[in-house]
């Protein structure tokens, strides 16, 4: 019974570590005044990527890409 709980658990915390790994690819881009020039860089090819956020910060947007 312990052995089947131990497997259990580091399966377990094996997918948490894979869930949390998304979040922490994600890639800072750079920081703009307006959330307008974050989401056209954001949409850009050339700058952001399939899938992008524009997070608001004290000094304007930082767009991060993931």
């Amino acid at each position: 019974m312990k052995t089947k709980t131990a497997i259990a658990a580091g399966i377990f915390a094996l997918g948490a570590l894979a869930a949390g790994t998304g979040a922490a690819n994600a890639e800072f881009i750079g920081n703009y005044a307006t959330y307008e020039a974050c989401a056209a860089d954001g949409d850009s090819p050339r700058t952001g990527g399939t899938q992008w956020q524009c997070v608001e910060v004290a000094n304007g947007w930082d767009l991060h890409t993931f």
